[in-house]
């Protein structure tokens, strides 16, 4: 009884750290990192991405994000959401940062809950945005 129940502990163990050993991670220093997974965008004039109406979860929408006012509001999914927390870190785009003189962040935003959409663009953090009622203010 005992051998058997060290065996399934050593198997079990080793199961577990193979696991660990061949798993993916976020974090660069990591052996399974492979970087930055979405290639960096550019806004396109006066065209804007917003994504669609009825946005899936967990799919990445080319959006352009407006800056002019700062970067505290995002019309998103037919509704308007509020930057909520910073994530520094790991980039998920991966290429050269837009210019910070231009009035919109091209780049990516992932509906990843009913109540959570982040956003993406390359050299920035993840931007956390959660729904809102309000409207945003007009700007100075």
């Amino acid at each position: 009884m005992k051998t058997s129940r060290r065996i399934a502990v050593l198997l079990l163990s080793a199961g577990l750290m193979l696991t660990g050993c061949s798993s993916l991670t976020d974090t660069p220093t990591s052996e399974g990192y492979r970087g930055p997974t979405l290639p960096a965008r550019t806004a396109e004039g006066h065209h804007w991405e917003e994504g669609p109406a009825k946005p899936v979860r967990h799919k990445p929408y080319p959006y352009d994000l407006y800056t002019h006012c700062g970067i505290k509001w995002a019309r998103f999914g037919g509704r308007w959401w509020v930057l909520d927390t910073v994530f520094p870190g790991v980039e998920q785009v991966r290429g050269k940062r837009s210019s910070p003189y231009a009035q919109t962040l091209a780049g990516y935003m992932t509906l990843i809950g009913p109540d959570t959409a982040n956003f993406d663009a390359a050299g920035i953090p993840t931007l956390q945005f959660v729904p809102t009622k309000k409207n945003p203010p007009g700007c100075d």
